[in-house]
C-alpha cells in the first residue's frame, strides 16, 4: 500500500463515522511509502479529536508516532492515546492513554478507526 491509498482508508473511516460532523485532515506525502496525517474533527456535542500520525506503509504499515486527542468544547482534556516513549513502566510501552484525571493506563496501539469506534463511551 501507499500513503495515498491509507489516506484514502482515513478519510473513509472518518465519512463513515456517523458522530464526525466536520473534518479538516491534511495530509503531508514525504514519498511513497511515508506521511504525516494531522488535523481536528468535530463531533457531535462539539467535542473534538486531534490527530496527528507519522506513517510508513512499506514493508508493513507502521505509525512511528501517533497522537488522538479528544476534548471538549471548552478544550478540556477528555482522553488521549500517543506511543510518546515516555511511560517506561506502563506494560504497553510505548503505547499508552491518558485520561482527563492524570490517569495514565496501559493501550495497545491503536488506529483512527478504533480511535473512532472507542471515542463513541466518551461523548
Amino acid at each position: 500500500m501507499n500513503v495515498r491509498e491509507y489516506y484514502l482508508r482515513v478519510q473513509n473511516a472518518i465519512h463513515t463515522a456517523p458522530h464526525v460532523l466536520r473534518s479538516d485532515i491534511r495530509f503531508e506525502e514525504i514519498d511513497t511509502h511515508e506521511c504525516y496525517v494531522r488535523g481536528v474533527l468535530t463531533l457531535i456535542g462539539d467535542h473534538e479529536p486531534h490527530v496527528a500520525e507519522y506513517v510508513i506503509t512499506e514493508p508493513i504499515l507502521a505509525r512511528p508516532k501517533y497522537r488522538y486527542h479528544l476534548q471538549d468544547a471548552q478544550g478540556t482534556l477528555i482522553v488521549r492515546w500517543d506511543n510518546a516513549p515516555h511511560h517506561p513502566k506502563i506494560s504497553t510501552f510505548p503505547d499508552h492513554r491518558h485520561r482527563k484525571s492524570d490517569v495514565v493506563e496501559p493501550s495497545p496501539s491503536i488506529n483512527l478507526d478504533e480511535v473512532l469506534d472507542q471515542i463513541l463511551q466518551f461523548i
